[in-house]
This record gives C-alpha cells, sequence and structure tokens, in this order.
C-alpha cells in the first residue's frame, strides 16, 4: 500500500474517533428525549457526519444528503460533468452554469478582494503541480511554478450575468477552499426545511450547528490539535459555522521538509506562515471557510487586522510556538481542555 493511501485511512480513523469525541461534547441528548437521526457519508473528499433532532429527523437527513451529492456534482473539479471542470475546460470560453456555481465563484470574487489576494480560486494548476489532487507529490521546479501563477489572478475570471462565466485560457479553478462552507449553510438551510429542530453537520473540518437545542444549551465544539490527537481548545458558540485549517489535512515530505496544500496565492509554495491551525467562527459558512485559508496565509497579525476591519467573524489560531490567539468576542466562550492546561489564549 503506497503511503498516501496509508495516510488517507489514518486520517479517516482519526476523524472518526474525533467526532465521536465531539459528539460527546456537543451534548446533543437532552431531558425531552427527541427523536434522532444519523447518517454518515463520503462525499467531497471528506467523511461528512449528519446528527438531526425531531419527528422529521430522518426524512430531513436523507433530503440533506441528496443536496449534498447534488452539490458536489456542480462544484467537483475533476468530475467531467461539473459545471467547474466545463468552465476549465472551455478555453476562455463563456460556460452557463447552475446559479449555485456562479453565486459561489461571485462570492470568491469578493473574497479575494476582502483578504486582499490572500484567498484565490484560480491556483488549481498550481496546487496540481504539487500533486495534492493526485497520487504523485512532489516539489515542482520553481520555473514551473512562476509559469503557472502567471495564470492566476482574480482578473482572470469574468462573469457575465445571466450564469455565464469564462476564465483565461490557462486558467483553472478549484472551489474547495470555499465548497464546504457553502455546502454546510446549504444542508443546514435543507434540515430546517425539512422539518428538523436542531443538530450538527460535521464535513471534515468544518463544522456547522443550526437550531436551538431541546434544552437551550449552547453548542460545545472541540477543536482539534493540528499534530496530536484530540481537541486542545473548545468553544461555546449559538447556531454557527466552525471552520478549522491546518497544514496537517494534506501533505507530504521530501528530504526532511514537510510541503502541506494551503498554497500562498504570491509565491506559489506552501505558506509559511506562524500559524498551525485556524479556526474561523462565524454565520456564513463560505466567507468563514475563505477566512480560514486567508489567515492561515496571512498569520496572527493579519488575522487581527482582518478581524478589526471586517468584524463579522471570530476566530482562533494556534501559533507555531504553541501560544492561542483568539478575538475578543470569543471572550467567556472558550476553554483548554484538560491536556492543554498550560497554554496561553491572548484575546486580541
Amino acid at each position: 500500500m503506497c503511503d498516501i493511501m496509508k495516510k488517507f485511512k489514518l486520517l479517516i480513523v482519526a476523524s472518526l474517533v474525533l467526532i465521536s469525541m465531539l459528539c460527546t461534547l456537543w451534548g446533543c441528548n437532552t431531558n425531552t428525549n427527541p427523536q434522532k437521526a444519523q447518517a454518515e457519508i463520503y462525499a467531497l473528499d471528506t467523511i461528512i457526519e449528519i446528527t438531526a433532532y425531531g419527528e422529521k429527523a430522518q426524512e430531513a437527513i436523507t433530503a440533506a444528503k441528496a443536496e449534498i451529492y447534488a452539490l458536489e456534482k456542480l462544484f467537483s473539479v475533476t468530475d467531467t460533468d461539473s459545471d467547474t471542470h466545463r468552465i476549465n475546460t472551455a478555453q476562455g470560453n463563456p460556460v452557463k452554469v447552475s446559479d449555485e456555481v456562479y453565486t459561489i465563484i461571485e462570492k470568491s470574487l469578493e473574497y479575494n478582494t476582502l483578504t486582499k489576494g490572500n484567498f484565490d480560486i484560480t491556483l488549481y494548476n498550481v496546487t496540481k503541480l504539487w500533486g495534492f489532487t493526485t497520487d504523485s507529490q512532489r516539489v515542482p521546479e520553481d520555473y514551473e511554478i512562476t509559469e503557472a501563477l502567471k495564470n492566476t489572478g482574480s482578473h482572470k475570471v469574468t462573469l457575465y450575468g445571466n450564469n455565464e462565466i469564462s476564465v483565461s485560457e490557462g486558467t483553472a479553478l478549484d472551489l474547495g477552499a470555499v465548497a464546504k462552507g457553502y455546502i454546510g449553510d446549504r444542508v443546514a438551510e435543507v434540515l430546517s426545511d425539512s422539518g428538523a429542530e436542531y443538530g450538527i453537520i460535521s464535513l471534515g473540518g468544518n463544522i456547522r450547528t443550526f437550531g436551538e437545542k431541546a434544552d437551550g444549551s449552547k453548542w460545545r465544539t472541540g477543536i482539534r490539535h493540528p499534530h496530536e490527537n484530540g481537541y486542545f481548545i473548545i468553544a461555546d458558540t449559538g447556531e454557527v459555522s466552525v471552520i478549522t485549517s491546518g497544514a496537517y489535512q494534506r501533505n507530504f515530505t521530501v528530504d526532511g521538509k514537510t510541503y502541506h496544500h494551503i498554497i500562498n496565492p504570491e509565491t506559489g509554495y506552501p505558506s509559511e506562515s506562524d500559524a498551525q491551525s485556524v479556526t474561523i467562527i462565524g454565520t456564513d459558512g463560505a466567507l468563514c471557510d475563505a477566512l480560514s485559508t486567508a489567515v492561515f496565509i496571512g498569520g496572527t497579525e493579519y488575522a487581527d487586522k482582518l478581524y478589526k476591519e471586517l468584524q463579522n467573524f471570530e476566530y482562533i489560531i494556534l501559533s507555531k510556538d504553541n501560544t492561542v490567539y483568539a478575538s475578543q468576542g470569543l471572550k467567556g466562550s472558550l476553554e483548554l481542555s484538560h491536556n492543554y492546561k498550560d497554554m496561553e489564549i491572548i484575546y486580541r
């Protein structure tokens, strides 16, 4: 078995263990004992677990699974029938796409501006050089990265209205850094509209809660330590998305140096900021997803500036020196887990 498959299977096992721990943290069982339904599927290159409560919870989960598969079919960069693939292979010609794909690309261009370029959906050909979308991971030559970067940037994407989009020839989109957040919001909406009263969606490193628990308590979400088993901090939140980006999620090692999948759009190389992991909390899942990538690339000082500028999200950053930085809005909502009580939380 190749190393990448071993790593992948270990990641699945670790994810399942973590999901079990998170379910304990969430404290979903209540005295009112509402009907509970659960489902676990593999989609969007990750394990997705849905837990819903209410008399129509099972029907709601069936509808939610259908929504996930439908959106994956639209957003996937590798599915030859997807809107994303059709855009990437149109050689610069306009392509008519679904409302969902048009919306997420339009949002992504806005996020590119908000993050001053740190979030960029035009990096697919750069990440392909590194092999993060294949089993053949490698360190590209400098000239390859330089050439690939010439075809990146939001100015390479054109929105025509009427759901038509084109990218410049040589440019390719990848919606992976925003799609899970967007899909989490859509799935929460479908669950609620289908009769579920409250619940949780776990999409890999993304958590989306919806509704108010029967006992009125807050949701408790554990944030995984990037290099150790288990969670290092717990956040008490309302109905929000909790989205984490980290170098531990996909990486490979060559000659003792580890390269991860979060690419700096300016350099074409994996980010080298002071962050080990970044968690963004907010009500807009797509925005939180994009910001988790942007802040991971920018680091702690960047996060502080962006937080003060936008004022519509909260953040938790575990730095490389094991200091926890958190936004002011999370004061009173965070608790270090028992193995990490010696860590310091600095609110900014």
